[in-house]
């Protein structure tokens, strides 16, 4: 607008100049002045139609940590791009945040040019960066010609790995002395072998096994494990359907500090997350902390606060759906009744938002800014739990 001023003021001074004194002086300049803005228009009109762009950041990152963003601008053509703008748009789909980074350019012809600079996000979410506003001007800067910018990348930021109190989500206990959801103690699932022993006085024939006998020359008995793999099943919705609040943040950080509690205490349990590959959700198995961050990821990848609640009606359409002992709900909506569709035989814990913190029976209520201490939700040490969690992974492996 600036530069339209001024080229306005000067043709105006050029005009009065020539009416004024009659001198072809001004009648001259008028007319080199008006040569160079069309040419200069032209030359704007054909620039910058042949620059592709494309975002260079980090798959993931951390709360509260600095990452670092490039976008390279590679101009095809011979023509350079002497003046031209766009803007960096980022949108955090979970929370609904955004924000804009303005910019100036110039491009070389048949060169690329790398913007660089830094983010940080204190919030977790699926962050996308889009390249929007993109035009190029003339070379006075007077018109602007709109160019194609359809190109966006998406960042996770992962929520800090936290631990919560599991008692809190049942009266019997999720933990490693449970008959009902430890894996190392026996129970009656014949697809399964807990351990293997010796012959003792009322032990079923059923249970012999027969070829260890035969080779030790002894009767060994197999024992049964309990299916522990259909014990627990926990579902998460930070669908909040356009509502912009601390909830959909807060469902990620629960959902992401209950995972992380059964996978480091060992506890097996199951979740439902979208799979990109089949465009279904489908149940995954939380046993390493690689699987918590695999799970994590797509989780908040496919998370938007624009959608209604639909994981646990997700799960009961998959073909792969099984009946649990149990089902852990965490919702960001007061209002939400999604739970009532899972099996009423199953205990049900639902843990949802409301305005007072209040805990009523199979149903925990936390509030907007006080969750973390409500859920006794704390930050695990991030050099111990990576130590720890690399050296199980290694010794799985082996």
């Amino acid at each position: 607008m600036k530069n339209r001023i001024i080229w306005f003021l000067w043709l105006v001074c050029m005009v009065a100049g020539a009416v004024i004194t009659g001198e072809y002086l001004f009648v001259c300049v008028l007319a080199a002045t008006a040569v160079l803005l069309v040419v200069s228009c032209i030359y704007g009109a054909f620039s910058g139609r042949k620059v592709q762009a494309r975002f260079v950041l980090p798959e993931r990152s951390e709360q509260e940590a600095v990452f670092q963003v490039q976008m390279g601008l590679m101009n095809q053509s011979f023509y350079p791009v002497f003046r031209g703008n766009g803007s960096i748009h980022w949108e955090n789909l979970l929370t609904g945040e955004k924000g804009d980074k303005e910019l100036e350019l110039s491009l070389r012809g048949k060169k690329e040019e790398l913007i660089a600079f830094q983010g940080r996000s204190d919030r977790c979410g699926c962050i996308r960066f889009q390249f929007a506003d993109w035009k190029a001007r003339d070379l006075f800067g007077i018109v602007a010609f709109k160019r194609r910018a359809d190109i966006s990348r998406d960042m996770v930021v992962m929520p800090h790995k936290s631990r919560m109190d599991l008692s809190l989500l049942s009266r019997e206990g999720f933990d490693m002395e449970s008959f009902k959801f430890s894996k190392d103690r026996p129970g009656d699932d014949p697809g399964e072998t807990y351990d293997v022993r010796e012959y003792r006085p009322g032990d079923s024939i059923r249970q012999i096994h027969w070829k260890l006998s035969g080779k030790l020359d002894k009767v060994m008995i197999r024992e049964k494990s309990y299916p522990v793999d259909e014990a627990v099943l926990i579902l998460a919705e930070p669908g909040q359907e356009g509502a912009r609040s601390e909830a959909p943040e807060a469902v990620a950080e629960i959902y992401g500090a209950v995972l992380y509690s059964f996978m480091e205490q060992k506890i097996p349990c199951q979740t439902v997350v979208y799979d990109p590959a089949s465009g279904q959700v489908r149940l995954e198995k939380v046993d390493t902390l690689r699987d918590y961050e695999d799970i994590m990821y797509r989780f908040l990848c496919h998370s938007n606060i624009n959608e209604k609640p639909a994981v646990i009606r997700d799960y009961l359409k998959n073909p792969g759906q099984k009946s649990f002992a149990a089902y852990i709900y965490i919702t960001g909506d007061s209002e939400d009744q999604e739970n009532e569709l899972l099996p009423r035989e199953a205990q049900i814990v639902t843990v949802r938002r409301g305005k007072n913190a209040a805990h009523n029976g199979n149903e925990l209520i936390y509030t907007d800014g006080d969750y973390r201490r409500e859920l006794g939700i704390r930050k695990a040490d991030r050099r111990a739990d990576y130590g720890t969690m690399d050296n199980r992974e290694k010794k799985e492996k082996v």
